[in-house]
């Protein structure tokens, strides 16, 4: 296995200008360091996207009054006074899909909206039979490495592991350092029995790139980990180039757990769940300010886009098994899990010296979804968003918007209220479009039994309430409102949605009805299989891909060309094309399929 490296081109102009001025008698290296200062940093900008896990609404501070003693994060605070904040920012109500979402590009129900454990595979379907993103899509990672993008991660994944092609590393990443699963224990590594069941027993989930991370394993607190990599990265990273980095929080996802002395931080709060969950959100607000830091010291952040969001809304369930979310979400209703405002509207800001002047300080109500970082990244990075390799697989076209002009350019050239997203397919059973909102049910029958008859969901939506994750009684549904008839909400004059007004608007619900019944024809939904007890010894007690394609090994010429290859994406797509023609299929590099 070999360490990434990277030889950078050289400049032509650059190399003139040296033989010009050689011969005035400058020496090579003076004219070197001319030529350093004059070219100190990358004409595109950083991108640094830091997701948060189970961040509910009201655990951000610039949601609570100024002085807040339960909620301190000053680093984040700042970073929306210096930056926009995306009020209307839109995930899907629980995490795999969410991340899928935002790796793919593709809203959750064109990419992954079932319940996710990354060992379900199908056998029989090599392109979409496994958790996580179907194998042919291309990642933005991928994208961004076209473009010239060193290209990192550090935290969780969660969006599928069967194959390597699934991992980060399968989808653009140079590096990364973190696990798969939905969560894990904070200081053994161990999958969380906060998590769902597992075939394998609970085993350890953390991973270096080319393999587990067998001597990080249990020496530290997980986000101490996860910070001192990132840290390293923007330590060893080159200005030159631009960066994009993906640090993604294990933090605020069960289980609670927090180091002793932060949390005496909070030891007036009496509620023991809803005490760590604020030590953990100032916990995270610290790294974020370290990230800031970094950046600052190493004079990038002139030059940065900062992103920063959760995935899903806050979880204000407690259910058996996985203990108290422990979130809020007030004042909007409902939380993870469900459609409602407080499941799939998170918080989410921009931030860095990338934002112009004229939308510093700023609150942003125009529609963004998650899916739409991946259309927005092409663009700043100068790449075609379009996804050959899917669309020759048969898989559905990425959806998201290219929001950049609305972030980037000043606010003359692209005002508020100018963004170019009015309709959002929320799920299977919810659209908003313009300030109307249609819900027709919830999907927990797909997401917990697994039953893929269901692939509607039902009538009833959970957590119809106002309750936070730290106040309610261990159950697993609570407040079922039906919907089956379809409920309407004015999200712009009730963004709470206490007032159903179907009744009042028949035509509206009707009409919407129509266009969520056409946009689910196109639904990605396949038989994604059961868990596997072949992922569970690959890796002697550690999980990872275990799966490899037919005619090449699962740690072949694709790791080894990682750190052997000069140029941005040369390894990924020689093994692609290798792997088709060992199966007899003949194409084009930039749309090579697995069949």
């Amino acid at each position: 296995i070999h360490t990434p490296t990277h030889i950078p081109m050289a400049n032509p102009l650059s190399t003139t200008l040296l033989t010009l001025l050689s011969l005035f008698g400058w020496t090579i290296c003076e004219a070197a360091v001319a030529a350093e200062a004059n070219n100190s940093t990358s004409t595109k900008p950083n991108i640094v996207f830091i997701l948060v896990d189970d961040w509910g609404w009201d655990n951000a501070g610039y949601h609570r009054p100024p002085g807040d003693k339960e909620i301190v994060t000053p680093n984040i605070n700042s970073l929306v006074q210096e930056g926009i904040e995306l009020n209307r920012h839109y995930t899907y109500h629980y995490c795999s899909p969410s991340r899928s979402t935002l790796q793919s590009g593709r809203l959750a129900v064109h990419v992954n909206w079932g319940f996710d454990d990354p060992l379900r595979v199908n056998l029989e379907d090599p392109i979409t039979g496994m958790s996580g993103i179907p194998r042919n899509m291309t990642g933005f990672a991928e994208k961004l490495r076209e473009a010239g993008y060193r290209t990192h991660m550090t935290g969780k994944w969660d969006a599928g592991m069967a194959y390597w092609e699934q991992t980060p590393m399968g989808r653009g990443y140079e590096t990364f350092f973190g696990y798969y699963h939905h969560a894990e224990d904070y200081y053994s590594q161990r999958l969380s029995s906060s998590g769902p069941p597992d075939v394998c027993g609970n085993m350890v989930d953390l991973w270096n790139t080319t393999g587990p991370a067998r001597d990080r394993n249990g020496t530290a607190y997980v986000e101490e980990l996860f910070t001192e990599n990132t840290m390293g990265i923007l330590d060893r990273h080159n200005p030159k180039e631009p960066l994009f980095l993906f640090h993604s929080f294990h933090l605020l996802h069960t289980p609670l757990q927090i180091p002793e002395d932060w949390e005496e931080k909070f030891a007036w709060i009496d509620n023991d769940v809803r005490r760590k969950y604020a030590a953990m959100v100032h916990y995270m607000d610290h790294v974020v300010g370290q990230i800031v830091a970094k950046l600052k010291s190493k004079k990038m952040w002139e030059n940065t886009l900062v992103v920063m969001s959760s995935d899903n809304g806050g979880p204000t369930y407690n259910l058996v098994g996985i203990g108290a979310g422990a979130a809020s979400n007030l004042p909007l209703k409902g939380g993870k899990m469900s459609d409602w405002e407080g499941g799939i509207r998170v918080n989410a800001l921009v931030s860095g010296g990338a934002i112009p002047p004229s939308k510093r300080g700023t609150k942003l109500d125009d529609y963004i979804h998650m899916a739409d970082w991946y259309a927005t990244f092409c663009a700043i990075a100068g790449v075609d968003v379009e996804d050959k390799r899917a669309k020759a697989a048969g898989l559905p076209p990425v959806d998201g918007i290219d929001q950049s002009a609305l972030l980037l350019k000043s606010a003359a050239e692209a005002p508020a209220g100018s963004g170019p997203r009015t309709e959002i397919h929320h799920s299977v059973r919810t659209l908003t479009s313009g300030r109307w909102k249609l819900i027709t049910g919830g999907e927990q029958v797909v997401e917990f039994l697994l039953d893929e008859k269901a692939a509607l969901g039902g009538p009833f939506v959970p957590f119809s309430d106002y309750l936070t994750g730290y106040e309610v009684p261990v159950g697993l549904w609570r407040k079922l409102t039906f919907c089956g008839l379809g409920c309407l909400y004015d999200i712009e004059g009730d963004p709470n949605e206490e007032h159903d007004v179907a009744k009042e608007h028949p035509f509206v619900v009707f009409d919407m009805m129509r266009r969520l019944k056409e946009l689910n024809q196109n639904n990605l939904f396949v038989n994604r299989g059961k868990a596997s007890r072949d992922g569970c010894s690959k890796w002697n007690g550690f999980y990872g891909p275990w799966l490899a394609l037919e005619g090449r090994g699962l740690e072949g010429d694709f790791v080894e060309g990682l750190g052997t290859s000069s140029s941005p994406s040369s390894s990924n797509e020689t093994t692609r094309q290798k792997a088709g023609k060992t199966r007899g299929v003949e194409q084009e590099e930039d749309t090579s399929v697995f069949i």
